[in-house]
């Protein structure tokens, strides 16, 4: 039900806005607003009928809690509608009667209708290409001769737009603006034209059955469709023209109207295409006077609304169990039962007394209401099929296949070797065209354990064929094996089916990998293997690293379907001739690969309905069908997930240990001594560095061919957000302009690898709202990627706690930024052709390869270059800037500074030494703020995140929220809006979230801690709601933490006058959860007195188990001791 509440909640939230659109527009109303009165009454009185639906909705599904939720939203409704219902037919009333004296004065002889015309509606504009002109036609032809002034005009036509269309933008608000922004974007004639001519050329590949009215209707309507837009664009046809149409359009028609349509030709002379189309019209209507001419004896399988199942809730308890072994399923889905020879398959089911047609109890064959019945054409389901059925069957196949499929075509794969294809005893299920009756199809399925069952179905016609296709991988004696793989463009790994890795006999490699499906349900794995995959041909090759996961997925088809209906062009070479034949499947390809063995090359088949699409391996199939629905849908959508959610929170509630002390590992060691001995600096001192390799033997494949297709992609992108486009483009434009990409003149032999690229939007961000991310993992054609074979380095600066720890102590404080930190670095200019891109501005350009100069985010030992090079600048510059090299080493995080002093004269000295040390090496620090207006006088304003004559605004910096005029730490949390479905994940997945780096918080984390502890203890699923103690406990927490954001926390924790500063610790526990904290204890002269200041502090929720408090005691004074670092 919560799927069910969270639509309710929208479409009253959708009311909602559509209320305070009516409010505005009757608060705002002048007189000139009169002439669009009434079609707003007409408005408001649709938007007053959905809304007492969907109140009518919410009061008979709701629960009591649930309806708590709506409540006040459904009172605030009632009173708006109740006074906009008053003050909108007061104004109608007001006016019509002014209108209706006028008219009467003026005219007195005009015959008014004895009845109501429906009101005209305007025609709507989805932004598809091919109607813009007709709706451009129809709406000028109603709009622009009523009068009406520009304010309404605008309105009008904004309220015809939608999809894409509604968010075209404009110079500025007028309708003329928006008219002619919508004509720059879709008035392009040629591919309009294009479009409509390709349609027509596209008949060649329908077919019709004999005598049917309805698709004859469809083909004379589709032409004239077309050739009214075409007429529109000012493409008259002529004699020749027609000439090709009538040709096109004859290939496609029955042999029965070709000869009548002869018999009409009374001479010779070309026939004319008005003549032509008067003749199809008149055929049509002679097939539909005689319905029963051409469905005689035929079930019209594809005009047939069919049912299809969808999820609407899962239910662990629906009663459907097995009558053979108890188990959750129908008995013709029963493994146990298909296993039976025919004869006891029979015995069971009269013994059971149950139905031979439908399988069911409580009733009889005779009065069965299933449709299906055995391929035999006899009245008893095909299970029960005594003859044997393997020729009959297989006969059925192969004449129902196309011309193009000839018998050397089909191979064998190893899910056909291994299936019931060759099993006698399965067979029969899998392979014949009908299906095991059932009134309402029901989909089942697994997730964490817990059966899910449908209990709702949709009418539907059609099911959608997946991409399945042959290929060959080699086994470990370097033979080709024929697998059948499943190509899906919504998964980021390919999938290996382990029964057939164990065929293949390939070494295992050890992985530990979290991939997550539909829902977010995670499997593990743990092994995977290298395979070359290739074509028949040996033309295409590529090393793939396969996953191995015991099963993929079930049966694709789920059931087989004819496809005699289908004709196939001539040259085409299906990459799975048997495509249509249930079976299982061996392999998965991935998105990357799927994009890489795409071809040129398609065609529409079937109306439409089915695309082929030209790939290595021959071409794939998929679209909608006409058949029966199978009753199972496939998700292809699965995700690597190295950081699950167990992983997010595994630091938020586990046992704090002291941080052991940092060691330097075996590769960083490397890293650094490659550093030492390839780094070198150019005259102005700018570092050119090498990237360290983990071999000297470099193996990459080829890269461009998916460079270029993660290219088309974006571009698609930009259609539809054209504002990303520009923000791309100028992005791209300074890389080059600042000469950190050149392009690349002529490709020359030798090792290279093209990175593909993509947007990152980071609106939060003052400085750069969008950012190039350069993707050095994308795998080459043998299987590695740039950073497969490069080393990572380490890290090498301070932790992010000991720096925002040594920030409090200082009385002066500042921040600043090195601006393009990892773009000052040069790489040399023999690696630089591993670090090529393309790029194009516009699809109308050329593609153009560039080459990076720079070191690149997005590789993977960037981060470390970067900072080793800011190490390198301290080291060398330690002499001459002493103060500035403590700030490098000790106080910079990546590219970010956080540092002070003791006074304002030995701030303002280690700024300029800091400065100073940074343009020696072509560094630029940029966005200063600090608490000091005196620090920053000399700062430009562009270099500045905060003025002092502003307001006191926030400054981000590592996580935290500094207030530099006040000098005080601030939370501001991004707390997100509680869902009304309130389960564990949804309550785990917000309270990791929750950011303390210095644990000044840990009072109020630890009821966080204390709450995730109790849920688990509940033992619950992921995805099931809570008690509705624990709900409450959790959102009166949520409420509570909006009060954080007044909450101010001073920085500096050290005073001037102290003469004697201790270091206290605490530490306590008790059944629920123990913790620690630091505090800074002053001494002062003035005073006498000690004056206190919380330095940081942890915590932690106790074992699941109750224990003695004071071990739990004990086991919180490391906390203490992990502070003291």
């Amino acid at each position: 039900m919560a799927k069910g509440v969270k639509i309710l909640e929208r479409k009253l939230s959708d009311i909602e806005k559509q209320l305070s659109g009516f409010i505005a527009f009757v608060d705002t109303f002048v007189e000139d607003d009169k002439e669009v009165l009434s079609f707003k009454l007409s408005q408001f009185d649709r938007l007053n009928a959905k809304y007492e639906s969907v109140k009518e909705e919410i009061f008979i599904y709701l629960s009591d809690g649930e309806f708590q939720n709506f409540d006040g939203k459904i009172t605030t409704c009632n009173e708006h509608i109740e006074k906009l219902e008053v003050r909108l037919k007061s104004l109608n009333l007001k006016y019509s009667k002014n209108n209706n004296e006028t008219g009467s004065n003026a005219v007195s002889n005009v015959i008014k209708p004895c009845f109501r015309l429906p009101e005209l509606s305007l025609p709507q504009f989805n932004g598809d290409i091919e109607t813009w002109f007709i709706f451009k036609e129809q709406f000028k032809e109603i709009i622009e001769n009523c009068g009406l002034n520009d304010k309404q005009k605008l309105q009008y036509l904004q309220s015809c737009l939608i999809g894409i269309a509604k968010h075209v933008q404009t110079v500025d608000d007028t309708y003329d603006s928006l008219f002619l922004a919508l004509e720059q974007r879709f008035e392009n004639k040629r591919l309009i034209i294009n479009k409509h001519i390709n349609a027509l050329l596209m008949l060649k590949y329908e077919k019709f059955r004999d005598d049917s009215n309805v698709e004859l209707r469809n083909l004379v309507d589709t032409c004239t469709k077309h050739l009214r837009a075409l007429k529109l664009l000012n493409i008259e046809h002529n004699t020749f023209s027609e000439l090709l149409l009538i040709q096109l359009v004859m290939q496609v028609l029955d042999t029965e109207t070709k000869r009548l349509f002869e018999m009409t030709l009374e001479s010779t002379d070309i026939p004319k295409w008005d003549d032509f189309l008067a003749f199809l019209n008149k055929r049509c209507l002679f097939l539909e006077n005689l319905p029963s001419a051409g469905t005689k004896g035929k079930q019209n399988f594809k005009d047939s609304p069919r049912h299809k199942s969808f999820i609407l809730h899962t239910d662990a308890n629906v009663d459907k169990k097995c009558k053979l072994c108890s188990l959750n399923h129908d008995l013709y889905n029963c493994d146990k039962f298909k296993n039976m020879p025919v004869r006891e398959r029979y015995n069971i089911v009269k013994s059971l007394n149950l139905c031979l047609k439908c399988l069911k109890p409580n009733h009889k064959v005779s009065q069965c209401r299933s449709k299906h019945i055995c391929f035999c054409k006899k009245n008893h389901n095909q299970l029960l099929h005594f003859v044997n059925v393997k020729n009959q069957e297989m006969q059925n196949f192969e004449s129902s296949q196309p011309d193009t499929r000839r018998q050397d075509d089909v191979i064998e794969p190893i899910c056909f070797q291994n299936s019931s294809i060759k099993n006698n005893q399965n067979k029969t299920d899998r392979n014949s065209f009908d299906f095991p009756s059932a009134q309402n199809n029901i989909v089942q399925g697994q997730v964490s354990g817990v059966n899910m069952s449908i209990s709702a179905s949709q009418k539907h016609k059609n099911d959608i064929i997946l991409s399945t296709c042959i290929i060959y991988v080699e086994n470990s004696v370097g033979e080709k094996v024929p697998l059948r793989v499943l190509a899906d463009s919504g998964s980021q790994v390919s999938l290996l089916r382990s029964s057939t890795a164990d065929f293949l006999n390939l070494r295992k490699l050890k992985t530990d990998m979290s991939v997550s499906g539909l829902g977010g349900s995670n499997v593990n794995i743990k092994s995977k293997i290298k395979g070359v995959i290739s074509n028949g041909s040996g033309s295409y090759k590529r090393v793939v690293d396969f996953h191995v996961v015991p099963k993929i997925t079930n049966m694709i088809p789920v059931n087989s379907f004819d496809i005699s209906h289908i004709v196939f062009p001539s040259n085409v070479h299906l990459a799975d001739p048997t495509f249509n034949i249930s079976n299982s499947i061996d392999a998965l390809l991935s998105a990357d690969i799927f994009f890489d063995i795409l071809k040129d090359g398609k065609y529409k088949l079937d109306n439409g309905n089915l695309i082929l699409q030209n790939t290595e391996f021959g071409y794939i199939i998929s679209g909608n069908t006409s058949r029966f629905s199978s009753g199972s849908l496939h998700c292809g959508l699965i995700t690597k997930d190295f950081e699950t959610l167990n992983d997010t929170l595994k630091s938020f509630w586990e046992i704090e240990e002291v941080v052991p002390t940092k060691f330097v590992s075996d590769e960083l060691k490397k890293c650094d001594e490659h550093f030492l001995k390839t780094m070198a600096r150019d005259t102005n001192g700018r570092f050119c560095v090498e990237m360290p390799m983990k071999d000297n033997d470099v193996e990459l494949g080829q890269s461009k061919s998916t460079a270029i297709r993660r290219l088309k992609l974006l571009e698609r992108r930009f259609v539809r957000e054209p504002h990303i486009k520009d923000k791309y483009v100028e992005f791209l434009q300074e890389y080059e302009d600042l000469d950190h990409m050149q392009r690349v003149k002529e490709e020359k032999p030798g090792l290279h690898y093209y990175i593909p690229h993509h947007a990152v939007i980071r609106p939060e961000s003052k400085s750069t709202k969008l950012r190039v991310v350069f993707d050095a993992s994308c795998k080459s054609s043998n299987g590695n990627s740039l950073n497969d074979i490069l080393l990572k380095g380490g890290t090498i600066q301070p932790d992010l706690f000991d720096i925002l720890l040594r920030f409090r102590k200082y009385v002066v404080a500042f921040s600043s930024d090195i601006k393009k930190m990892f773009r000052q670095i040069k790489v040399q200019e023999h690696q630089q052709d591993f670090l090529r891109i393309l790029w194009r501005p516009s699809p109308e350009e050329d593609i153009v390869s560039y080459r990076l100069k720079t070191v690149t985010y997005g590789t993977k030992p960037a981060p470390y270059l970067a900072t080793r090079c800011l190490l390198q600048l301290a080291h060398k510059g330690k002499n001459k800037y002493p103060l500035a090299t403590p700030v490098i080493e000790n106080s910079t995080y990546m590219d970010d500074i956080l540092s002070g002093a003791d006074d304002i004269t030995t701030a303002k000295e280690m700024q300029r030494k800091l400065i100073g040390l940074m343009k020696e090496g072509c560094f630029h620090l940029y966005k200063w703020s600090a608490n000091s207006e005196e620090l920053l006088k000399d700062v430009p304003t562009e270099n500045k995140e905060f003025l002092f004559n502003e307001n006191d605004e926030l400054v981000k910096t590592l996580g935290l929220s500094w207030r530099p005029r006040e000098d005080t730490f601030m939370y501001q949390m991004n707390l997100q809006e509680v869902p009304v479905t309130i389960t564990k994940r949804t309550v785990l997945s917000f309270i990791s979230k929750l950011y303390d780096p210095l644990g000044l918080l840990q009072p109020i984390i630890i009821k966080a801690k204390m709450m995730i502890q109790k849920i688990w203890l509940l033992k619950i699923d992921w995805d099931q709601n809570l008690p509705r103690q624990e709900i409450e406990n959790f959102q009166r927490y949520v409420a509570e933490l909006h009060q954080l954001k007044d909450l101010k926390i001073p920085r500096c924790i050290l005073l001037k006058d102290s003469v004697a500063v201790h270091l206290i610790g605490f530490a306590d526990a008790s059944a629920q959860a123990y913790g620690a904290c630091l505090y800074c204890s002053f001494g002062c002269e003035s005073t006498l007195s000690c004056i206190a200041a919380e330095t940081c502090g942890e915590t932690g929720s106790s074992n699941m188990r109750i224990v003695v408090w004071i071990r739990l005691t004990i086991r919180s004074a490391p906390c203490v001791m992990s502070n003291l670092r």
